[in-house]
């Protein structure tokens, strides 16, 4: 799928210890790197995803988080929401379900 293929394509970059695609409730959909692991920078994550976008949307409701990066001392996690979007029918409004990518990765010199 085309998932899969990004997925791969992302994981072939140097530094890169892994991906993992939650859903939009926090379940653990993809996962390249161990799924405890997966799981635990995820459960937080999620959370601070769900801070960070309602600090940008708190200041500009019109705005919406896209991408944020955490830098640490060893590892960037690179943070991709995807919130859905609503879709308009005959059979009226449809949302379609978000999910979040996050990718870990070491940071240049770091093993």
């Amino acid at each position: 799928s085309d998932i899969e293929e990004a997925l791969k394509r992302i994981t072939a970059h140097q530094g890169v210890m892994g991906v993992a695609v939650f859903d939009d409730t926090g379940k653990l959909a993809r996962y390249s790197l161990p799924q405890e692991l997966a799981e635990k920078y995820g459960e937080k994550i999620f959370m601070l995803q769900s801070i960070a976008r309602t600090a940008v949307r708190d200041v500009d409701p019109q705005n919406d988080l896209m991408y944020f990066r955490i830098d640490t001392k060893r590892f960037e996690i690179l943070v991709a929401p995807f919130w859905g979007e609503v879709k308009y029918g005959v059979t009226g409004a449809i949302k379609e379900k978000g999910y979040t990518l996050f990718v870990l990765q070491r940071k240049p010199g770091q093993t």
